[in-house]
């Protein structure tokens, strides 16, 4: 096929990822469009099999996106469109062939302004606009996922300082329990140790009693008996 023909074929015609732009929605749902609505959208390729669409094509796209934000279904947006249709070819069956012609040179002039510089500038400046936002959004996505680390990091930590907290409470309340017994029982044996020694006080001085009752007993035995020995040399 003539590679001429194709250049002005696609000199006339925008890519797909163009048309995305200027309609203001996603490649693969224009391609769903395509599908959607084939009977109001006739979308020629190159020779390579890549769409090239005409100013129809996307003027045509733009009336479906217009009416899909509008929460239209899809039998309500065909009729529409047939309607339209309907009205369009009894118009153009009016319209004189000089009207014909001005509409062309203005598709034309239309085409040409897509594919200059300064649109084609403005594509690319949104495709960095877009791949700008892709890599903020990332970024803060990023951020946060850190940030939700970190703070499971230091809950962690902090749930760890509080078990060693409590396990060390543990061992001090251990710890002061042994003290405490130990005391109670210096202070028992202690007063163990008082009370032995005021029962041997006790008991030395019941040993040291009786020992006295003995003694005094004994002299009171022996004095009497000296008194009757006197009482006896008298006689």
């Amino acid at each position: 096929m003539d590679k001429g023909w194709w250049s002005r074929l696609a000199a006339k015609h925008v890519t797909i990822s163009k048309a995305a732009s200027l309609v203001g929605e996603k490649v693969f749902i224009l391609k769903n469009w395509e599908e959607e609505f084939s009977e109001f959208i006739d979308i020629k390729r190159d020779d390579k099999n890549a769409r090239l669409l005409t100013p129809e094509n996307i003027e045509m796209l733009r009336k479906i996106k217009s009416f899909k934000d509008s929460n239209m279904d899809t039998q309500t947006i065909k009729q529409l469109l047939s309607n339209q249709h309907s009205a369009a070819d009894e118009i153009n069956s009016s319209v004189s062939s000089d009207v014909v012609e001005e509409m062309k040179e203005s598709l034309t002039k239309i085409t040409n302004f897509i594919d200059s510089k300064e649109v084609q500038e403005i594509l690319q400046l949104n495709e960095k606009l877009n791949q700008l936002e892709n890599n903020v959004v990332h970024s803060v996505n990023q951020k946060i996922s850190e940030t939700a680390k970190l703070q499971t990091e230091v809950a962690r930590f902090e749930f760890s300082d509080v078990q060693d907290m409590i396990s060390s409470l543990e061992e001090t309340s251990h710890l002061e329990r042994e003290l405490y017994k130990e005391e109670i029982q210096t202070e028992r044996d202690l007063a163990q140790k008082h009370t032995d020694a005021r029962e041997e006080r006790f008991l030395a001085f019941v040993k040291e009693h009786q020992v006295r009752q003995e003694r005094i007993k004994h002299e009171q035995r022996f004095g009497l008996g000296f008194i009757k020995q006197i009482m006896g040399f008298a006689k």
